[in-house]
């Protein structure tokens, strides 16, 4: 405890007034920001002038002097010779200039990029207008690669100040003198010179800076040079992300970079969130989820919008990642959120529109089939024919799949964000709301974000950032879990109604109905709010030198309600008995409030000596958590509607809460050096105090060390043309993970009132140890070897990078069993050891052909798992999975088939197995397991199938995981494509999923042209017959595991960016409108209905992924 003390420290109606609501939240956001508007336009920048009878030109020069505005004019139209005095203290530019001029015949005008265009006073007159006899007068228009016009370039003749900018088409005017040099430049864009030649006229194209744009990317605690890289580090831009229409941002990261796998398991709203895997998982009981940072700070993903995030940093080795530690060991994902930018306030609003409906979903036989499957006779079935036309009450064929996915599944997404600053003050705020509709009733999630980005800008020396963030959601479900709502609906026969004629709840089957249950049973709806604060400042007070200092508090609130509701359904549509369900009904509510703060001062110094170049980087921080939970409810409401605690039986109430906190407390650097930019080397270091270890295994120091060698930058390597950059490094370094499950391991857990004790013959409350404590518990540790290649060839329009890696995990903390005697549960020990290695690669090409654009990324990465040590123990069996030396952590464990049965002579002769047998039914393979003649190796079967015979059967994490990017562009259009899949990835299913009439279940489509019948007898599956728990069918084996590879179109975005000269008529900026398909079409080797992301070992209990379509704007102005 003492460690912890310390850290205290009808549709045009609709349209006009969405459009009034737009108008009025812009003015808002507006006035809100009228102090950055009015200092774009020079009110902030004071001037002080002295001047007596000098020349306009040299004040100009002084003025340039003291303010970042430059002068643009057309020389042999202004008198800048002239003498002039200025006398000003303190004084606008716009004041300066107006005194400057007020008897001059001289008009200028301030541009949103500092520029200040000085122009004669134009008179009224007929004459044409005489070209300077000092030269001649050209004209054109500047471009970019889309053929639109680019409004404010610069274009100036080269060695001097005369020049103009571009107007509101591109166009420009200029009088230039002789055969010179044009100069054309744009923020963003390559510059270009321009030999003026004897033509008048020219046509102008600039081309986006993308090395300019991608010269840095984030690493922890700063930005590094992308060409001076020597970690294992994946980019991906926000602008990627935001092109998909999804709710949760992890579900957006699937297939865009190699070495991270997100597999998203469940379409549920609020559920379909993606478990993120950097180089597949190291560690067995602790967590394998990677460190997400959110602007420095640790965060959930899918709490923030996506249309918010500027870019995406993926720290997948230990160089890139030993500076965060012991929260580092399953890798670093770095999120960075938009920044308000220098400029005019710009205002946008993004928005998507559409639907949604399962990829797949079981295909079910219906009445008279399935009738037909089970033994019922033909008179009986023409019998129930003519019934379900005349009587469908007592002759249902009831869809149970199309029942529970009856609801029209509306999405939508609205954003609007308003951008803008000075130099000194820059601001970006936006709002957003999120909506995604269910395809069952009662289900669905809402959510609400905000953002207010800000950065002040003192002095050259000394800035502030200042942001706010919050987001809320509201989760809507059944009170009851899937296995009693989707496993029911695949599992109840047609032959037993859901709904009677006139409203009434059917008993479904045996009381069973999971129609009535998911939409008068009850609900279950979570309330999650989340506020986060960040203020940095930054000082530095040389050149070189930065010092920043960190706070970042968060607070969540998480408040759940539960109802159960008592309702009826009809037993006996003749008798009218009933049967009450839901009873006792109840209601809960549970409050959970999370709180964490955080604190870092960093300082950091880089400083270039002619060919060397080198950095230094040294920090502090800690990390607070706290969080405190409680519930409470009771059962029996006479009034179940009226939702009050206070309103139930207090007979029958319950309660609970648990309160608990950790700390963390760090120093770290990290050092820099490179010679020419060619010999690169890095050394990262932390060390880490965790209160999750007792006081002698508490600190844990995390090295790393890294090198690089820039080949393209040798002598002997530039002959090579094709060849623009080629660069080896290789590096090593140790993480660890206290992510372990428990704040308290190494303690001793005493339960209080769980033993009661005799004491003056009385029952007195007690407590009593339950777990038996281990204080020698200590971080598991991850070792990681990377060795890489980064070539771009052809100007950089191919690039490639690769990496190869080796990651070892040891001192797993694990629960090895302990001697039953001690009455304790077994402790946490260091035991295990992990490997994993595997390859990453990555292949680019972007080009531009005349007007069309296009490109292709490609990523693949394969991982290869393997538990190497397990503290004396061979193996760690969990029902149908196994942890095992030499193979992957959580191997799938069941029996191997040889076939099926084919006569009852084969059944009589093979091994006993489980109940009654009869042909069609699968048999087991009897594995050695008895040593016959004494020399410790297993030769001979014992007869029997027990649990004994059960080996590996397959491994449920994809080996291979890889994503396809095609994109291209032409005269306003957009077309981008996305591809993703994986490969060799095992999935073990059963129960009601796919076993054909379990537990008196019904019957797929799919079953009845593969399962074994007299005329079939290849049949991969077993007959068609009646299942229950202990079949020998329906045991875990390698018939039920399915290959789950596949290939999803995972996105197909259609654009259309109208042209600016039209919006520039009706003040738009920009406007784009776009179609979205996700998740459009499958390729896989799965039985129809079953989509490849279903979880492992799934009985039935899933909700099924989503396929959308969406359309969409994207407005500025």
């Amino acid at each position: 405890m003492n460690f912890f003390n310390t850290l205290e420290l009808d549709q045009s109606s609709t349209l006009k007034k969405m459009l009034s609501i737009m108008k009025l939240t812009v003015v808002f956001l507006i006035a809100f920001s009228l102090q950055i508007s009015a200092s774009v336009y020079s009110q902030t920048t004071k001037l002080s002038l002295n001047v007596q009878n000098q020349s306009i030109k040299e004040v100009l020069y002084l003025i340039e002097n003291q303010s970042d505005f430059r002068f643009i004019y057309e020389s042999g139209k202004i008198n800048l010779d002239k003498k002039v005095s200025v006398h000003a203290k303190n004084q606008s530019v716009e004041m300066v200039l107006k005194r400057l001029f007020e008897q001059e015949e001289i008009q200028y005008e301030i541009t949103e990029n500092k520029l200040i265009l000085i122009n004669p006073i134009e008179k009224n007159t007929n004459i044409s207008p005489k070209v300077s006899q000092q030269g001649r007068r050209i004209t054109g228009v500047v471009k970019d690669l889309l053929g639109e016009p680019i409004i404010g370039a610069n274009v100036v003749e080269k060695g001097t100040t005369n020049g103009t900018v571009t107007d509101l088409d591109g166009r420009f005017s200029l009088d230039v003198l002789g055969h010179n040099i044009l100069e054309i430049s744009y923020i963003g864009y390559t510059p270009q010179e321009l030999k003026i030649t004897d033509k008048s006229v020219y046509d102008i194209v600039l081309t986006e800076d993308t090395e300019m744009l991608d010269e840095v990317v984030v690493v922890g605690y700063g930005t590094q040079k992308k060409v001076n890289l020597t970690g294992a580090v994946e980019s991906v831009s926000g602008e990627q992300l935001a092109k998909q229409p999804v709710a949760q941002a992890s579900q957006a990261l699937m297939g865009v970079a190699p070495g991270l796998t997100a597999i998203q398991e469940s379409g549920q709203p609020g559920e379909d969130k993606a478990t993120l895997r950097i180089r597949g998982m190291g560690s067995i009981s602790a967590s394998n989820d990677p460190l997400i940072l959110i602007d420095g700070v640790e965060g959930d993903i899918n709490t923030i919008d996506g249309n918010d995030i500027e870019n995406i940093s993926v720290l997948k080795d230990a160089a890139s990642a030993a500076i965060y530690g012991s929260r580092a060991s399953n890798g670093v994902i770095l999120v960075t959120t938009k920044r308000g930018k220098e400029g005019a306030v710009t205002v946008n609003y993004k928005n998507y529109l559409g639907w949604s409906n399962p990829t797949n979903l079981p295909s079910f036989l219906g009445a008279l089939d399935y009738m037909k499957y089970t033994g019922s006779d033909q008179s009986a079935i023409d019998e129930y024919r003519v019934g379900m036309a005349t009587d469908p009450d007592r002759y249902p064929d009831t869809d149970w799949v199309d029942l529970m996915f009856s609801e029209r599944n509306f999405q939508q997404y609205h954003s609007l964000n308003v951008n803008g600053g000075s130099e000194k003050v820059r601001v970006l705020a936006s709002v957003s709301f999120t909506d995604q509709g269910a395809d069952i009733v009662n289900y669905g999630f809402k959510r609400y974000n905000g953002r207010f980005n800000s950065d002040f800008k003192f002095s050259d020396k000394f800035d502030i950032n200042f942001d706010l963030a919050f987001s809320r959601s509201e989760q809507n479900a059944s009170n009851a879990d899937l296995t009693y709502v989707v496993r029911e609906a695949f599992r109840v026969a047609p032959i037993y109604p859901a709904i009677y004629s006139d409203g009434s709840w059917a008993d479904g089957f045996s009381g069973g109905n999971p129609i009535a249950q998911v939409r008068a049973g009850g609900y279950n709806k979570k309330l999650y709010n989340e506020f986060r604060g960040v203020v940095k400042a930054n000082y530095r007070p040389i050149d070189g030198l930065n010092i920043s200092v960190l706070y970042a508090p968060s607070y969540k609130d998480i408040y759940v309600k539960r109802a159960t509701k008592t309702f009826e359904q009809v037993m006996d549509w003749d008798a009218k008995t009933i049967r009450k369900k839901g009873d006792p009904n109840s209601f809960s509510q549970s409050n959970e409030r999370p709180f964490s703060e955080s604190f870092n001062a960093v300082i950091s110094y880089g400083k270039t000596i002619k060919d060397h170049t080198f950095s230094v980087l040294g920090g502090y921080e800690f990390i607070k958590n706290k969080n405190e939970m409680f519930s409470a409810g009771r059962q029996y409401y006479v009034l179940q509607d009226y939702e009050v605690i206070d309103a139930g039986s207090e007979e029958y109430d319950f309660n609970s809460g648990n309160a608990t906190h950790s700390g963390l407390v760090s120093y770290f650097g990290r050092a820099n050096y490179a010679y020419k930019d060619r010999y690169l080397f890095e050394v990262n270091i932390r060390r880490d105090a965790s209160s999750r270890f007792a006081k002698d295994n508490r600190v844990g120091v995390f090295p790393s060390f890294a090198g690089g060698w820039r080949l393209s930058e040798e002598s002997f390597m530039k002959d090579i043309q094709f060849l623009s950059n080629l660069k080896v490094r290789a590096s090593w370094g140790e993480l660890g993970n206290q992510e372990i499950g428990s704040d308290f391991p190494y303690t001793s857990a005493i339960g209080l009132g769980n033993a009661n004790y005799l004491i003056g013959g009385k029952i007195v409350n007690g407590a009593s140890q339950t777990v038996l404590a281990n204080k020698n518990i200590k971080w598991e540790t991850t070792a990681t070897t990377n060795i890489g290649i980064d070539a771009g060839f052809f100007d950089q329009r191919l690039t490639l990078t690769a990496d190869y890696y080796m990651r070892k995990t040891k001192d797993i903390l694990l629960n090895i069993p302990i001697s039953v005697i001690t009455g304790l549960k077994a402790p946490i020990q260091n035991v295990g050891n992990v490997e994993n290695r595997g390859w990453d690669l990555s292949l680019n090409w972007q080009d531009r052909v005349s007007e069309f654009d296009y490109g292709i990324k490609f990523n693949l990465s394969d991982v290869k798992n393997e538990v190497a040590y397990l503290g004396g123990t061979q193996e760690i069996i969990a029902n149908n999975s196994i942890i095992k030396i030499g193979h992957p952590i959580y191997s799938i464990y069941g029996y191997e088939t040889e076939g099926i049965f084919q006569t009852p002579e084969e059944i009589e002769n093979a091994p006993a197995q489980f109940g009654s047998l009869q042909p069609g039914n699968i048999r087991y393979k009897d594995q050695l397991t008895v040593d016959t003649d004494g020399d410790g190796v297993m030769d001979a079967g014992d007869g029997v199938i027990n649990a004994d015979d059960r080996v590996i059967i397959g491994d449920q994490f994809p080996r291979f995981t890889y994503g396809i990017n095609l994109n291209a562009g032409y005269k306003g259009f957009d077309l981008g494509i996305d591809l993703q899949g994986v490969g060799k990835r095992d999935i073990l299913l059963g129960g009601d999923l796919v076993f054909p009439l379990f537990n008196a279940g019904k019957i797929q489509k799919w079953h009845v042209q593969e399962c074994w019948s007299p005329e079939n007898t290849n049949a991969k599956f077993p007959i068609l017959a009646a299942t229950s728990f202990g079949s020998n069918d329906i045991q875990a084996s390698d018939t039920w595991v399915f290959n789950g590879s596949y290939l999803r179109v995972r996105n197909i975005t259609l654009g259309y960016t109208l042209p600016k000269q039209l919006l520039s008529k009706i003040f738009i900026k920009n406007l784009r409108v776009y179609f979205s398909g996700q998740n459009l079409l499958t390729f896989d080797k799965l039985p129809k209905g079953i989509d490849p992301l279903v979880p492992n070992d799934s009985q039935g209990a899933i909700y099924p992924i989503a396929k959308s379509y969406t359309f969409g704007i994207d407005l500025s102005f």
